[in-house]
């Protein structure tokens, strides 16, 4: 083969690449726009056991129902736990104790003491109203970044309040 020919050649390769490389540029994934999703603020959580608990911390939640982390800190930054998760496990870590489980609903309830209703959290905070089983949340202040939802049932009952940063 030539050296005009090579050379062609290697022009036709070099176009067909940058043609691929952005094409790929031009249809992002949906599901990279969900696990972009960023959200920080405090918590609140009342469970209306015998004897009833109550907690409160600093939150940073960040992706999708599918895929995401919750991270718990203290008033001054300490971490106290984490909570991540994909579609096929969850990851629970509170200092050095680490716990997997393949179910999130396990995981977050070990961490809080119920059920945290993680799939309706994501439409919550994007200001629709999801449904997860026993919750109501009540979206009316969420223009002022506060958010609360109420568990009827199953007992006991409990009340989440979330406060966004702004």
């Amino acid at each position: 083969m030539s050296f005009a020919g090579l050379q062609r050649r290697g022009w036709l390769g070099l176009a067909a690449g940058s043609i691929l490389a952005l094409s790929g540029c031009t249809s992002p994934s949906p599901k990279l726009a969900e696990r972009s999703a960023f959200w920080s603020g405090r918590l609140a959580l009342q469970i209306q056991s015998t004897p009833p608990q109550n907690w409160s911390a600093n939150f940073e939640l960040q992706g999708s129902a599918d895929q995401g982390e919750l991270s718990l800190f203290s008033p001054i930054g300490s971490t106290l736990a984490r909570l991540s998760w994909t579609p096929l496990s969850a990851l629970l870590e509170q200092g050095p104790h680490k716990t997997t489980d393949s179910s999130l609903d396990l995981l977050s309830q070990r961490l809080t003491g119920t059920h945290l209703p993680i799939e309706a959290l994501f439409e919550w905070l994007n200001g629709r109203a999801g449904v997860s089983s026993g919750w109501e949340a009540d979206l009316s202040a969420q223009a002022q970044g506060r958010l609360t939802a109420k568990r009827t049932w199953p007992e006991p009952q409990a009340i989440l309040r979330i406060v966004l940063d702004r």
